[in-house]
């Protein structure tokens, strides 16, 4: 039961350290040339291999909903916004410190917080 009460804590702090870790590889790769255009595709065409497969086995084909232009419309939205986010933070990264980009991603909850009460 006590372990239980923790994991999400854990589960939180492993994140953070992923993310801190991966923009400090992003860094010293950005240093030795990697162009960061290069970098987005190859870890959206990872997330794509790792992810698609799970949708396929977690949403069986009779639970899904129909695909409609507005969600359609959405799910656009969604990943010009994600890959443009992923942009700028490669490129906030590639001018300043990774410490400085891991001190950004605490601002995450407030931003959605002030987003969640505009809209």
């Amino acid at each position: 039961m006590r372990m239980e009460r923790l994991l999400p804590f854990v589960g939180m702090v492993m994140a953070i350290l992923i993310q801190a870790g991966s923009l400090v590889l992003n860094k010293a790769a950005m240093s030795k040339g990697v162009n960061k255009y290069t970098m987005i595709v190859y870890a959206n065409a990872l997330s794509t291999l790792l992810l698609l497969p799970s949708a396929f086995v977690v949403h069986r084909p009779s639970e899904r909903p129909p695909l409609t232009f507005s969600i359609l419309c959405r799910l656009f939205l969604l990943g010009l916004f994600g890959c443009s986010a992923q942009i700028f933070a490669y490129v906030g990264v590639d001018y300043s410190s990774p410490t400085l980009g891991t001190a950004m991603l605490n601002l995450i909850p407030a931003f959605t917080f002030l987003l969640a009460i505009i809209f």
